[in-house]
Protein backbone atom coordinates (compact mmCIF):
# COMPACT_ATOMS: atom_id res chain seq x y z
CA UNK A 1 0.00 0.00 0.00
CA UNK A 2 1.16 3.46 -0.97
CA UNK A 3 -0.11 4.52 2.12
CA UNK A 4 0.78 8.64 1.02
CA UNK A 5 -1.79 7.89 -1.31
CA UNK A 6 -4.12 6.33 1.18
CA UNK A 7 -6.59 7.68 2.75
CA UNK A 8 -7.59 6.06 6.03
CA UNK A 9 -11.40 5.81 7.19
CA UNK A 10 -11.79 5.57 10.97
CA UNK A 11 -15.19 3.97 12.45
CA UNK A 12 -15.65 6.37 16.02
CA UNK A 13 -16.32 3.30 17.63
CA UNK A 14 -13.04 1.31 16.35
CA UNK A 15 -10.40 2.85 18.89
CA UNK A 16 -11.55 1.90 22.21
CA UNK A 17 -11.05 -2.11 21.63
CA UNK A 18 -9.22 -1.61 18.25
CA UNK A 19 -6.17 0.44 18.16
CA UNK A 20 -5.86 0.24 22.42
CA UNK A 21 -6.85 -3.38 22.24
CA UNK A 22 -4.02 -4.80 19.83
CA UNK A 23 -2.17 -2.17 17.70
CA UNK A 24 -0.10 -4.78 15.48
CA UNK A 25 -4.18 -6.58 15.04
CA UNK A 26 -5.44 -2.98 14.15
CA UNK A 27 -2.33 -2.51 12.10
CA UNK A 28 -3.13 -5.71 10.22
CA UNK A 29 -6.94 -4.51 9.93
CA UNK A 30 -6.56 -0.95 8.58
CA UNK A 31 -3.01 -1.80 6.27
CA UNK A 32 -3.04 -5.33 5.25
CA UNK A 33 -7.04 -6.49 5.02
CA UNK A 34 -6.52 -9.17 7.72
CA UNK A 35 -9.31 -9.74 10.09
CA UNK A 36 -10.28 -12.48 11.94
CA UNK A 37 -14.10 -11.92 12.06
CA UNK A 38 -15.75 -12.08 15.58
CA UNK A 39 -19.23 -12.04 16.74
CA UNK A 40 -20.91 -9.19 18.43
CA UNK A 41 -23.24 -10.96 21.21
CA UNK A 42 -26.94 -10.57 20.05
CA UNK A 43 -28.30 -9.50 23.64
CA UNK A 44 -25.93 -6.22 23.35
CA UNK A 45 -27.44 -5.14 19.77
CA UNK A 46 -30.76 -6.66 21.81
CA UNK A 47 -30.33 -3.89 24.78
CA UNK A 48 -29.06 -1.35 22.56
CA UNK A 49 -32.39 -1.20 20.02
CA UNK A 50 -34.45 -1.22 23.33
CA UNK A 51 -32.37 1.62 24.87
CA UNK A 52 -32.76 3.72 21.75
CA UNK A 53 -36.53 2.70 21.34
CA UNK A 54 -37.16 4.19 25.33
CA UNK A 55 -35.25 6.88 24.97
CA UNK A 56 -36.15 8.60 21.96
CA UNK A 57 -38.24 11.60 22.15
CA UNK A 58 -38.28 12.33 25.49
CA UNK A 59 -36.56 15.26 28.00
CA UNK A 60 -32.99 14.88 28.72
CA UNK A 61 -33.92 15.22 32.46
CA UNK A 62 -34.32 11.57 32.28
CA UNK A 63 -30.72 10.89 31.51
CA UNK A 64 -29.26 13.29 33.75
CA UNK A 65 -30.72 16.53 35.89
CA UNK A 66 -27.18 18.11 35.16
CA UNK A 67 -28.41 18.23 31.21
CA UNK A 68 -29.70 21.15 30.08
CA UNK A 69 -33.32 20.90 28.74
CA UNK A 70 -33.89 19.14 25.50
CA UNK A 71 -35.19 16.19 23.91
CA UNK A 72 -33.66 12.58 22.89
CA UNK A 73 -33.55 11.92 19.52
CA UNK A 74 -32.13 8.22 19.36
CA UNK A 75 -34.07 7.29 16.28
CA UNK A 76 -31.41 8.30 13.84
CA UNK A 77 -29.77 5.42 11.89
CA UNK A 78 -27.76 6.14 8.84
CA UNK A 79 -24.35 5.92 8.57
CA UNK A 80 -22.36 8.75 9.61
CA UNK A 81 -19.44 10.10 7.71
CA UNK A 82 -17.15 13.41 7.49
CA UNK A 83 -15.46 15.09 4.89
CA UNK A 84 -11.93 14.54 4.51
CA UNK A 85 -10.08 16.16 7.65
CA UNK A 86 -6.34 16.49 8.68
CA UNK A 87 -4.15 15.22 11.32
CA UNK A 88 -1.23 17.11 12.77
CA UNK A 89 1.27 16.15 10.49
CA UNK A 90 -1.23 17.45 7.41
CA UNK A 91 -2.06 13.26 6.35
CA UNK A 92 -5.54 13.12 5.34
CA UNK A 93 -8.33 10.74 7.23
CA UNK A 94 -11.91 10.63 6.91
CA UNK A 95 -14.46 9.49 9.95
CA UNK A 96 -17.58 7.26 10.31
CA UNK A 97 -20.10 5.84 12.08
CA UNK A 98 -23.82 5.25 13.28
CA UNK A 99 -24.92 7.06 16.21
CA UNK A 100 -26.98 6.70 19.32
CA UNK A 101 -28.37 9.85 19.85
CA UNK A 102 -28.32 13.16 20.55
CA UNK A 103 -30.28 15.69 22.29
CA UNK A 104 -31.81 19.08 20.49
CA UNK A 105 -31.35 22.07 23.02
CA UNK A 106 -32.14 25.43 22.19
CA UNK A 107 -29.34 26.81 20.54
CA UNK A 108 -26.59 23.50 20.41
CA UNK A 109 -26.62 19.42 20.95
CA UNK A 110 -25.51 17.02 23.75
CA UNK A 111 -23.94 13.61 22.04
CA UNK A 112 -25.24 10.13 23.72
CA UNK A 113 -24.06 7.09 23.40
CA UNK A 114 -25.95 4.46 25.62
CA UNK A 115 -23.27 1.89 26.90
CA UNK A 116 -24.19 -1.65 28.68
CA UNK A 117 -21.24 -2.34 30.65
CA UNK A 118 -19.55 -2.09 34.34
CA UNK A 119 -20.40 1.17 35.66
CA UNK A 120 -16.73 2.55 36.41
CA UNK A 121 -15.21 6.33 36.12
CA UNK A 122 -13.19 4.77 33.52
CA UNK A 123 -15.30 4.49 30.62
CA UNK A 124 -15.31 7.80 29.21
CA UNK A 125 -11.63 7.72 29.51
CA UNK A 126 -12.12 4.25 27.40
CA UNK A 127 -15.15 5.96 24.93
CA UNK A 128 -13.73 9.74 25.05
CA UNK A 129 -12.69 9.15 21.00
CA UNK A 130 -15.58 7.81 20.06
CA UNK A 131 -17.86 10.43 21.68
CA UNK A 132 -15.30 13.43 19.93
CA UNK A 133 -15.50 11.97 16.63
CA UNK A 134 -19.33 11.87 16.57
CA UNK A 135 -18.75 15.53 17.65
CA UNK A 136 -16.21 16.15 14.60
CA UNK A 137 -18.32 14.20 12.13
CA UNK A 138 -21.51 16.02 12.80
CA UNK A 139 -19.37 18.76 12.62
CA UNK A 140 -17.39 18.38 9.54
CA UNK A 141 -19.79 16.03 7.24
CA UNK A 142 -19.74 14.95 3.80
CA UNK A 143 -22.60 15.38 1.30
CA UNK A 144 -26.18 14.14 2.49
CA UNK A 145 -24.38 13.21 5.97
CA UNK A 146 -26.07 14.64 9.27
CA UNK A 147 -24.93 18.00 10.71
CA UNK A 148 -25.38 19.36 13.99
CA UNK A 149 -23.67 22.15 15.13
CA UNK A 150 -22.70 23.26 17.63
CA UNK A 151 -22.49 20.25 19.42
CA UNK A 152 -21.56 21.56 23.69
CA UNK A 153 -21.72 18.28 25.25
CA UNK A 154 -21.03 14.87 24.95
CA UNK A 155 -21.72 11.72 27.12
CA UNK A 156 -22.11 8.38 27.66
CA UNK A 157 -25.15 6.61 29.80
CA UNK A 158 -24.20 3.02 31.08
CA UNK A 159 -26.13 0.62 31.64
CA UNK A 160 -25.09 -2.08 34.53
CA UNK A 161 -27.66 -5.38 34.98
CA UNK A 162 -27.73 -5.53 39.06
CA UNK A 163 -30.01 -8.29 39.78
CA UNK A 164 -33.42 -10.30 38.67
CA UNK A 165 -36.71 -8.90 40.34
CA UNK A 166 -38.87 -11.42 39.01
CA UNK A 167 -38.90 -14.89 37.01
CA UNK A 168 -41.40 -16.92 35.94
CA UNK A 169 -41.55 -19.74 33.24
CA UNK A 170 -41.38 -17.81 30.07
CA UNK A 171 -39.45 -14.65 31.34
CA UNK A 172 -37.42 -12.57 33.74
CA UNK A 173 -37.41 -9.16 35.18
CA UNK A 174 -34.07 -7.34 35.24
CA UNK A 175 -33.00 -4.31 37.36
CA UNK A 176 -30.17 -2.05 35.79
CA UNK A 177 -28.39 0.76 37.39
CA UNK A 178 -27.49 3.49 35.05
CA UNK A 179 -25.12 6.82 35.49
CA UNK A 180 -24.69 9.54 33.26
CA UNK A 181 -20.95 10.37 32.08
CA UNK A 182 -19.80 13.73 30.90
CA UNK A 183 -17.22 13.59 28.02
CA UNK A 184 -15.05 16.71 27.65
CA UNK A 185 -15.26 18.05 23.82
CA UNK A 186 -11.92 18.79 22.39
CA UNK A 187 -11.13 18.52 18.83
CA UNK A 188 -7.12 19.72 19.73
CA UNK A 189 -7.06 16.58 21.50
CA UNK A 190 -8.66 14.13 19.16
CA UNK A 191 -6.59 15.43 16.60
CA UNK A 192 -3.32 14.47 18.71
CA UNK A 193 -5.01 11.09 19.10
CA UNK A 194 -5.42 10.46 15.60
CA UNK A 195 -1.78 11.34 14.97
CA UNK A 196 -0.69 8.90 17.07
CA UNK A 197 -2.80 6.17 15.38
CA UNK A 198 -1.23 7.32 11.79
CA UNK A 199 2.23 7.57 12.92
CA UNK A 200 1.71 3.74 13.99
CA UNK A 201 -0.18 3.00 10.43
CA UNK A 202 2.18 4.60 8.38
CA UNK A 203 5.25 2.67 9.69
CA UNK A 204 6.56 0.28 7.09
CA UNK A 205 6.54 -2.67 9.81
CA UNK A 206 3.22 -3.52 12.02
CA UNK A 207 3.78 -3.22 15.67
CA UNK A 208 4.58 -5.88 18.04
CA UNK A 209 1.83 -7.84 19.34
CA UNK A 210 0.09 -6.97 22.78
CA UNK A 211 0.77 -9.95 25.23
CA UNK A 212 -2.34 -10.07 26.20
CA UNK A 213 -4.23 -10.44 22.77
CA UNK A 214 -5.62 -13.44 22.46
CA UNK A 215 -5.92 -13.26 18.58
CA UNK A 216 -2.23 -12.87 18.39
CA UNK A 217 -2.12 -16.06 20.76
CA UNK A 218 -4.46 -17.83 18.46
CA UNK A 219 -2.54 -16.82 15.44
CA UNK A 220 0.68 -18.02 16.89
CA UNK A 221 -0.67 -21.18 18.05
CA UNK A 222 -2.19 -21.96 14.98
CA UNK A 223 1.19 -21.26 13.36
CA UNK A 224 3.11 -23.68 15.49
CA UNK A 225 1.18 -26.62 14.55
CA UNK A 226 1.85 -25.87 10.68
Amino acid sequence: MKKQNNIFNYSAGEFAFGYEGCKKCYYDKKVNNIVLKTSFPGAFSKFDREHKKYYNNKSSKIISSSLDEGVIISNYNKKLSSKVLHDNKDRPFTLGGYIDGYIKHKNSYTVVDFKTTTISDNQPIIYKPQLQSYAMIMENPSEGSLKLNPIKNLGILCFEPSNITKVNKSDCEVKMSTKWYDIERNDEELISYITKVQDVLYEDKSPPSSENCNICKFKKEIKNEQ
